[in-house]
């Protein structure tokens, strides 16, 4: 799948071209230096998560992602620092209990609670492999919906959406040990749906050649048969013709001789009168 066409996907790349407009925040991040925390990289996520906070929460918050997105954002501010200190991945936890202190002085009041609230705690204790498929399998669960939708459009994206199911069918082996607690605590109902999304089941929803190749044989079908109207209705419009040009020529003809007719009457009439 090349396109960007998924909730999360669409999230994610929304939050890495930000990073063009970065530098207008630096004097809220500014208070990183103090804490110790002079790296310029992690100087950059900060003032990435203060803009998206600033600029894009309350429209989130209305989207039918509805909390998710305070989910989506804390796994990507993790991934961002996993990937920075990918030979010590326990240095992520100081950094990211920064940004939270940042944000509480940043945001004021109610705006306050909101912001600091959407930064959620996610074990970074466990392996990195294991938090990759963690991530994965919550961008899995956001994205279940519009899959299933997007599959239902036509063939070869049922098919490419098929592969990705079965790519994805390995998580599910590890569902109860991927799935973050802390998501788990906060959402009860999304984690009752998340685990019902297992992928094989959804392969068997999506039966592509089965919904598919039906339907090509059934417009088969529809257009085979507006042919065969079209070529009966060509026969009668052709036989109509036929039947008109006949009796046109009759019509003539019995004309001609009733014309020959009189015309030798009259002359019969003339040569007895004499």
């Amino acid at each position: 799948m090349s396109s960007i066409e998924l909730p999360s996907e669409i999230f994610y790349h929304n939050l890495k071209t930000s990073y063009n407009k970065l530098g207008h925040h630096k004097e809220e991040c500014k208070l990183l230096y103090i804490l110790g925390d002079p790296d310029s990289e992690i100087i950059s996520i900060c003032e990435n998560l203060v803009q998206y906070l600033k600029t894009n929460y309350e429209v989130k918050n209305e989207e039918h992602l509805n909390d998710q997105h305070c989910n989506l954002l804390s796994l990507w501010i993790y991934e961002q620092l996993f990937e920075h200190f990918e030979h010590n991945p326990r240095s992520v936890i100081v950094p990211y209990a920064n940004f939270k202190f940042v944000l509480s002085n940043v945001f004021t009041g109610i705006n306050q609670v909101h912001a600091d609230n959407c930064l959620h705690q996610v074990n970074a204790f466990i392996s990195l492999n294991n938090w990759k498929k963690s991530k994965d399998l919550y961008d899995y669960c956001v994205d279940y919906d519009e899959v299933i939708k997007i599959a239902g459009s036509s063939y070869e994206k049922c098919k490419i959406y098929e592969e990705y199911f079965k790519q994805k069918s390995q998580l599910y082996e590890q569902f109860d040990i991927l799935y973050i607690r802390e998501y788990k605590n906060k959402n009860e109902d999304f984690y009752k749906k998340c685990k019902y999304y297992d992928p094989k089941k959804a392969i068997n929803i999506l039966k592509c050649e089965e919904k598919f190749l039906a339907q090509e044989k059934t417009e088969e079908f529809e257009h085979d048969n507006n042919l065969l109207v079209a070529r009966e209705f060509s026969d009668i419009n052709s036989n109509s013709a036929k039947t008109f040009g006949n009796l046109f020529l009759g019509v003539v003809a019995s004309s001609m001789i009733s014309g020959l007719l009189y015309k030798v009457n009259k002359i019969l009439i003339k040569t007895y009168q004499l």
